[in-house]
This record gives structure tokens, sequence and C-alpha cells, in this order.
């Protein structure tokens, strides 16, 4: 039994890795989620802040903002602005002249301090919640959970192909080769979903998506080509011993 599995060893033990990596993975999403979701946050807050800044260093694009505004009426103009009406001026003195107590715009001052602090509270609690709901934010947990999924299917998968490649009549390095491209597949294509995660709240979903393309793509390619041989042999033997 030793020799029969002796060739595809490596192959076992790069599965057994990718199971344990992904065992690993699934605690620290739970454990850690609060420092993920943090750092998904601040990658998210760099995007915003990046794009604000991006616009604000067009040319000609905060002139043409105020010229819309000043033309819709939401900004007035110099003249506008210069022109006092003498009503305005008599009203505005006649309130200043008007008295009143003390102590009940103390009172009123205090009201409205309160209910400035309480608005504020209530706007921070939304702000929270909305990053917590957020589309993108959401994405990314999920692409890391994947990334735990993938890695313990794939480590089933190289064990599997190990056994079944331990078993056929394949030469004892297309064993060896096979299993551990294998498992290597099963290890990159698990922690591309992981680095497309962590990427989705800077790049966008599509943008992160197309940043591990070049890793994603070799990791599925090793998988296939160990289950393409595995199944070559198997068929190859199945064959041969009905004749």
């Amino acid at each position: 039994m030793i020799e029969i599995i002796k060739p595809v060893r490596y192959g076992l033990l790069i599965g057994l890795l990718g199971l344990t990596f992904g065992i690993g993975w699934a605690f620290w999403l739970v454990l850690g989620h609060e420092r993920i979701h943090k750092s998904l946050e601040e990658r998210a807050a760099e995007k915003k802040e990046m794009h604000s800044l991006i616009q604000l260093l067009e040319p000609g694009s905060a002139m043409a903002h105020t010229d819309i505004k000043v033309g819709e009426g939401l900004v007035p103009s110099k003249r506008e602005t210069t022109r006092v009406s003498p009503t305005a001026n008599e009203d505005s003195h006649q309130h200043a002249d008007e008295g009143k107590p003390q102590q009940k715009g103390e009172h009123m001052q205090m009201m409205g301090e309160g209910e400035h602090m309480m608005q504020t509270g209530e706007d921070e609690h939304q702000h929270n919640e909305g990053m917590h709901d957020s589309p993108i934010i959401d994405l990314s947990h999920k692409r890391l959970t994947r990334g735990h999924l993938h890695a313990m299917g794939l480590g089933l998968v190289t064990i599997a192909i190990s056994f079944i490649l331990a078993f056929t009549s394949a030469p004892e390095k297309i064993k060896t080769v096979a299993s551990i491209l294998t498992g290597l597949g099963g290890l990159i294509y698990p922690f591309a979903w992981i680095v497309m995660g962590y990427r989705t709240p800077n790049l966008g979903p599509a943008g992160a998506e197309a940043s591990v393309t070049v890793i994603a793509g070799p990791g599925v390619g090793l998988v296939l080509l160990g289950i393409f041989t595995a199944g070559v042999f198997l068929l190859k033997d199945t064959f041969s011993k009905k004749q």
C-alpha cells in the first residue's frame, strides 16, 4: 500500500494542506469578521476619496459646476449678493433691537444643541448601517467566502485525483507530476478568490475580477490537467482489462 501511494504522496500532502487552509480561512472569516469588514470599509472610503479628488482636479469642472448653479438660481450672483434691500436692513435692525429674556434664549440654545447631537448620532448610525449593507462590501464578503469553499472542494479533488492516479498504470513520474500540479492549482484558485474579494472595494467588481485572471487562469488549468490525466489513464486501464 505504501509503495502504491508513494508516487502521489506530494499531491496528497498538498490536498491536505488545501483542506487545512480552507478550514482555517473559515475560522478567520468568523472570528475576524469585524477586522475584515473594517479593512473593506477603509478600502471603499479610499476609493471614494480618490474619485472626489479626481473630480476636483479635472480642468474646468469646478467653474462649470458653479456656473450651472448660478444659472439655475442655486447660487446667487455677485450683483444679487451686493444688492441689499432697505427693508431687509430695517427688519434686521428691528429684530436686533427686540429684547428677549436671556434665560429663555439660553434654554432654546441648549435644546437646539441637544437636537443637533441627536441628529448627528442618527446620521452616523445610518452611515454605519449603509456601509454594512453596501452591495460592494457584501460582494466582497461573498468572494472571500468562496475562497474558503473552493479551497475545501479542490483539496478534496486533489486527494481524489492522487488516489486515482496511484491505482492506474501511469508511469511514476506522471503520477507525481500530475498530483503535484493538481494540488498547486487547487491552492492557487482559492487564493485568487481571496485576493479578488479584498480588491473589490478599490477596483470594483469587474476590475477586481480582471486583476486576478492571470492567477485564476493557471490555477484552473492545472486542476483540469490533473483531472484529464487521471481520466485518460483510468479509461485506458478500464478498456485494456476488458480486452
